[in-house]
């Protein structure tokens, strides 16, 4: 009888645990978000406008930039991202937002371009490496050729 009791409990609480278990198995299945870079007040975008705004108010409203031109600084962007990663899966960019602010020579803002993902454009990672001058050692040439190589004990002055 204590036999049959036993087998009733765990037949009662296998529901609850192929709940639990199912739990357990979705919630490794959740994303992990991550923020990256400048996240920008669209009511303080709004503030902004060509002709008037100054790179003084620009700062006062946005903050420094995420980065300037590269080969001038009249350009400045706010660049944010957004992340996905799933278990140990590549991270996927799932949204991201460059507003590139222009000046004029007076420091006025002259013009305001907002980039979303869809503009974004891939680029291609280069995998080669670049060929050194000289010859690669093995572990064992390193070894010999370090042998006798140690800087002796300094001289003491008498």
């Amino acid at each position: 009888m204590a036999r049959t009791s036993r087998r009733r409990q765990v037949m009662e609480l296998l529901p609850f645990a192929a709940i639990g278990s199912l739990t357990l198995q979705l919630g490794a299945c959740t994303a992990n978000v991550a923020a990256h870079g400048h996240r920008l007040d669209v009511a303080a975008l709004a503030q902004v406008e060509p002709g008037r705004s100054s790179q003084r108010d620009v700062v006062q409203l946005l903050g420094s930039p995420s980065s300037l031109a590269t080969f001038d600084n009249r350009t400045w962007y706010y660049i944010s991202q957004r992340t996905e990663r799933r278990s140990f899966y590549q991270e996927k960019i799932v949204e991201q937002d460059v507003v590139a602010i222009r000046f004029d020579d007076q420091g006025l803002v002259s013009q305001i371009d907002r980039h979303g993902l869809d503009e974004a454009n891939e680029i291609d990672v280069v995998d080669r490496e670049t060929p050194t001058a000289g010859n690669e050692l093995t572990i064992l040439e390193q070894f010999i050729g370090n042998i006798g190589r140690f800087n002796p004990a300094p001289e003491e002055d008498e």
